[in-house]
């Protein structure tokens, strides 16, 4: 399994999609190793939750101005460039052919550079679109029903089928949560009773902004948003 997903990685080549280097087997008998490039940023999920800020570096380059609008306007560089990247990343796969769908997209999964360029990684639980069946109990063994479509999280022996539709649900969970900076229902510790929220429908609350977006930008994305997160997979663009 890990050599065919190595494969299908080694054939991926896009600006958004972390470049695979390589497998290293230690010995005859251990598993292998996928080699890839570091990422000295981390993850969005690293930037989302402050753990990968240069302070040091940031001040030197602030110094000069209000550290306040700027970092307010860094967050915004950064956010609308690692948006487009991302769509980028995740267009590219399903224009592919057959179609590759992520299956695991959440800021966790997308690393960033130096420059702040997002890199879509952990191919773990993506497939090739035809090929996949899964159980909710893997699912969740993963953690990422906050970023989970309604239709993969089911009944315990419900099977399903992940698609393109799927990965942008979470795709819009994951703009969310960087729009906003807090995971969608923050207030609900409880994954699971998230995931039931978004089988019954519901959906969170329009996000306070963790980046300053233009007034003029803020109403298109969250109705795109609502498009991207509808109930029915066949309704979202």
């Amino acid at each position: 399994l890990v050599h065919r997903e190595a494969i299908t990685h080694s054939q991926l080549i896009h600006p958004n999609i972390l470049p695979f280097l390589g497998i290293y087997h230690q010995t005859a008998e251990s598993p292998p190793i996928t080699i890839l490039p570091l990422m000295e940023r981390g993850s969005l999920q690293d930037t989302l939750n402050g753990s990968s800020i240069d302070t040091d570096t940031f001040s030197r380059i602030v110094s000069p101005i209000s550290h306040h609008y700027c970092q307010l306007t860094l967050r915004t560089y950064h956010w609308n460039t690692q948006l487009i990247g991302i769509t980028s990343g995740v267009v590219y796969l399903h224009s592919r052919s057959p179609s590759i769908v992520h299956g695991d997209l959440h800021p966790g999964n997308i690393l960033l550079d130096l420059a702040g360029n997002p890199y879509l990684c952990d191919f773990g639980l993506s497939r090739i679109r035809h090929e996949i069946t899964r159980t909710r109990t893997m699912i969740q063994e993963a953690g990422r029903l906050r970023f989970l479509a309604p239709e993969l999280s089911g009944g315990w022996s419900k099977r399903f089928r992940t698609s393109p539709a799927s990965d942008i649900f979470s795709l819009a969970m994951t703009f969310y949560n960087a729009w906003g900076g807090r995971l969608p229902f923050h207030e609900v510790r409880n994954d699971i009773k998230v995931a039931g929220k978004y089988r019954k429908g519901l959906r969170p609350d329009h996000p306070s902004d963790a980046v300053a977006l233009a007034q003029t930008s803020k109403q298109p994305l969250w109705e795109l948003l609502q498009e991207m997160w509808a109930q029915e997979p066949s309704s979202r663009p």
